[in-house]
């Protein structure tokens, strides 16, 4: 099993290696992992239902190339006026680095400047790509493995990345409020 602090570690790189990713939460009691996307405009319920189809046809068409079929493809949206963040769920099994990527270009060629990118770190300075690519495909597999036991839940704030171990909310109880 990978340790706590290395998969905190590779997770930060996974969101610095992928600006486009608003968050990313990993949720191995489900076996899931769920991507955040924000767009910069509001789509509406025919926008929603045409991204949401076009995304599973894609993730769908990506793995019966690799002769692999989803478990789970699940795209939910979230907005206001002028803000779209789409939730894509997917299954820890099948989920891939490659995947992540194709998942990175579509939402680039769909919504354009529109999605937002989170600036570079000042302290990235002149990273290598083929060790971020590596790192992000650790990151994957770190989060795949099924000894991960904590759920944890990585984004950005301005320019640092942020990650945090959510506690189980299956043993979490309700205080009651008067």
């Amino acid at each position: 099993m990978v340790e706590n602090a290395d998969t905190v570690s590779l997770v930060c790189a996974l969101l610095v290696r992928f600006p486009e990713l608003a968050s990313i939460r990993s949720l191995p009691g489900d076996r899931t992992v769920r991507l955040t996307f924000a767009v910069r405009k509001r789509l509406d319920r025919a926008a929603q239902s045409a991204l949401a189809e076009a995304i599973e046809e894609h993730i769908h068409s990506f793995l019966r190339l690799a002769k692999d079929d989803a478990r789970t493809v699940r795209l939910e949206c979230e907005g206001d006026r002028s803000m779209t963040f789409v939730h894509i769920t997917r299954d820890l099994e099948t989920f891939t680095k490659e995947e992540l990527e194709l998942q990175v270009g579509f939402f680039g060629e769909r919504f354009g400047d529109a999605v937002v990118r989170n600036p570079v770190p000042d302290d990235h300075g002149d990273a290598d790509p083929a060790a971020q690519d590596e790192s992000a495909l650790y990151a994957v597999e770190a989060l795949r493995d099924p000894a991960q036991s904590k759920s944890l839940v990585g984004f950005r704030e301005e320019k640092r990345v942020l990650v945090y171990f959510l506690k189980s909310q299956k043993k979490a109880k309700a205080s009651a409020r008067r």
